[in-house]
């Protein structure tokens, strides 16, 4: 493994080379050849990449992290469907440095678990000719049928100067490359076997923590546990446990200042619960921020205010139970928090496969906690798929929740038209008044709410321009208790994207909100009343290919809450590549308020991030965080060392200050994690 592709194996593997465009001409062959070969033996499958350049010195690859999504950088990627039940697949991308970026596909891309991490190499070299790749995927890193004697693959390139991508089979602009069912075939696969049976990987740790600002009580503690127990109950399905879980290397989460008058949703991120997280999914708004979420893995673990609650032990059970159906069952129990006894927790999911890109499934979600109180859903739901592009989901569920007897139920039903050119849909979902889910997520409740969709999205003949997009929908929002109006908005969405990769946007919204009682908002006190305004976003997202690209955002509302009310929101998020090693991500928001009646006010949000790698395996980041309407500076520190695939020693550190106190608030970690897996 050298990245060159010298060896008498590659030179007598067939070549696939017929790369094809879909931006900027789609149909029309790549600008620049690309070869592709493929290899396996007992062990493992391999691949060899040679990207020709004519202008090699215009190669753009800046990024040594893993996992990012190298929208700066050109890349290569293979996306494996090895049950070839056209929906669910493995993707892996590297860049020219051989950075890696690997994710879980389920449904066609309605779920991207991008966290997803498993055991794989690359090595690359660039020359002048352009780059090449050698790529080693174990196979006991993809699962698969063991009669299996053909994959579903396909290979992306991206040239980032030119903006240009092109395919060895889905190419066109109709489908996303996540889309598997358009893929071509890897065939001549002959007793393949997967490796590994078991994978065992513990975990050492040892924190110092320091809390309190005037007693400094420091605390110095170490802890050992199970990070995971993997084995393979069959060659479609996997079991996953954990003891005693620690997720202290987890990424924190972004400050926010909740201007809106519902929950804010924050993504899952620790490990245990993103692998196989498509396969419990069940959502409205896939992809999106969710107005329904019936399963977030995020209410186990953690308290509402995001303070960490121990779990003592999971277990989780996902996979392919022969050729039509998926199989998910999780269950955790986590310790007793503060006042709050302890929890167990357990979800079931089943999907069967219809027609050729659909399925249909049941779920059930269950907490329970020691002192007797009970929360549990359960429902079935569809994903359909009619003529390529029209998309039919929905769901039907029923709490039960200790003391509640009655209007219990939840409804949903999402369809959708998209292709290049138009988009076009209609939601409807209606929740009743006692519906509870407390494994769940849902934005408002006790609500019916519909909203219609249109979109076009032409491709005008232009050297500058290559989409435009127009387009409108509504989200209206009523109680189901007395079907008086709550919220109303009118979306108008338009934008350019332009040849070079950036684009820009100006969309004005209509809102209507019904306010019944006394709302407290950053900026002031908003009384009873039916509030009418309009605002504005504009956003402009420079060319990705450039070392400073990112977006520059204003909002602009008049008449905010009352007439007269003023909000102003300036942000700015550059992203600025220096080198390969060093990178800057700001995030900068800035609010003006001015309620009717009040005084302005002017609110502050900071997440910074500052990344150096010194090389693909040693890793560091900082994030710096600040919030003015808390009053809270947040600082943290990570470093992880890959010493080998899979395994890691993180160094972290934390820092929180609450200077909205008379006396300022600090509590300080510095945590040191090791992990080594055992593979059998």
């Amino acid at each position: 493994m050298d990245g060159r592709l010298d060896e008498q194996a590659w030179q007598d593997a067939p070549v696939a080379d017929q790369f094809v465009q879909r931006d900027p001409d789609e149909g029309m062959p790549a600008t620049e050849k690309t070869q592709v070969s493929a290899l396996y033996d007992a062990e493992n499958l391999y691949f060899g990449i040679r990207c020709f350049d004519t202008r090699a010195e215009g190669i753009l690859a800046t990024e040594l992290r893993r996992d990012n999504n190298f929208e700066n950088d050109d890349s290569f990627a293979i996306i494996l469907d090895t049950f070839h039940d056209h929906r669910n697949a493995f993707l892996f991308r590297i860049n020219p440095r051989g950075t890696q970026y690997d994710a879980l596909i389920t449904d066609e891309g309605r779920d991207v678990n991008a966290d997803w991490d498993e055991k794989w190499e690359v090595e690359t070299q660039m020359d002048e000719e352009g780059w090449t790749a050698e790529i080693k995927i174990p196979l006991q890193t993809i699962r698969f049928s063991a009669s299996s004697e053909r994959f579903g693959i396909d290979f992306e390139r991206v040239i980032r100067r030119k903006n240009e991508s092109s395919y060895w089979n889905n190419y066109s602009r109709n489908f996303s490359f996540q889309q598997i069912s358009q893929a071509g075939h890897l065939q001549g696969l002959e007793a393949m076997v997967s490796g590994l049976r078991l994978r065992i990987k513990p975990y050492l740790n040892a924190r110092m923590i320091t809390q309190g600002a005037q007693e400094r009580n420091t605390n110095f503690l170490g802890d050992v546990g199970l990070e995971n127990l993997k084995y393979s109950v069959t060659s479609g399905l996997t079991l996953d446990l954990t003891v005693n879980t620690d997720f202290a290397q987890t990424e924190v989460d972004s400050q926010v200042i909740n201007f809106d008058r519902f929950s804010v949703f924050f993504p899952e991120k620790r490990e245990f619960f993103l692998e196989g997280a498509g396969i419990f999914e069940i959502s409205l708004n896939a992809g999106r921020t969710p107005d329904i979420k019936l399963f977030h893995s995020r209410r186990i673990g953690l308290s509402a205010d995001r303070q960490v609650i121990p779990i003592l032990a999971g277990a989780r059970l996902t996979g392919k139970v022969g050729e039509k159906f998926t199989l998910g069952v999780l269950g955790v129990r986590t310790n007793d928090f503060q006042s709050q006894p302890a929890d167990n927790f357990a979800v079931f999911r089943l999907k069967r496969d219809i027609l050729s890109r659909s399925s249909v499934g049941m779920f059930f979600t269950s907490r329970r906690a020691d002192g007797g109180y009970f929360n549990r859903v359960v429902g079935v739901d569809q994903n359909l798929i009619f003529f390529e592009y029209l998309k039919v989901g929905g769901m039907l569920a029923r709490s039960f929740t200790d003391g509640i007897d009655d209007r219990q139920w939840l409804g949903a039903v999402e369809t959708i038209w998209s292709d290049d050119l138009l988009q076009a849909g209609f939601t409807y979902f209606e929740i009743g008044e006692n519906f509870q889910t407390d494994l769940g997520f849902i934005k408002r409740e006790a609500v019916r709410s519909y909203g219609p969709r249109f979109a076009i999205s032409p491709r005008p003949s232009s050297d500058r321009i290559r989409q435009l997009s127009f387009g409108a929908r509504l989200e209206h929002f009523r109680s189901v208790v007395d079907n008086e109006l709550l919220t109303e908005i009118y979306h108008f969405d338009n934008s350019i994207q332009f040849q070079d990769g950036s684009s820009f946007a100006v969309n004005p919204h209509r809102r209507v909100e019904v306010v019944d009682e006394d709302l407290n908002l950053p900026g002031g006190l908003v009384p009873p009343g039916t509030y009418t305004w309009w605002h504005v976003n504009t956003e402009y997202r420079l060319n990705p290919a450039r070392k400073i690209s990112g977006n520059l955002e204003y909002r602009y509302e008049w008449d905010y809450y009352g007439e007269g009310g003023k909000r102003h929101e300036w942000v700015l998020a550059p992203l600025v590549k220096f080198n390969s090693r060093f990178s800057f991500q700001m995030n900068y928001g800035i609010n003006r308020i001015e309620l009717a009646g009040s005084e302005p006010s002017t609110f502050h949000l900071l997440n910074n991030t500052f990344n150096f790698a010194f090389s693909r395996k040693l890793l560091t980041s900082t994030v710096l965080q600040y919030n003015s309407d808390s009053d809270v500076v947040g600082l943290n520190f990570r470093l992880n060392y890959i010493y080998r695939p899979g395994d890691d020693l993180f160094i972290v550190f934390n820092e929180f200050r609450d200077r909205s106190q008379a006396t300022t608030d600090l509590d300080r970690q510095l945590i040191v994690k090791f992990t080594h897996s055992f593979d059998f």
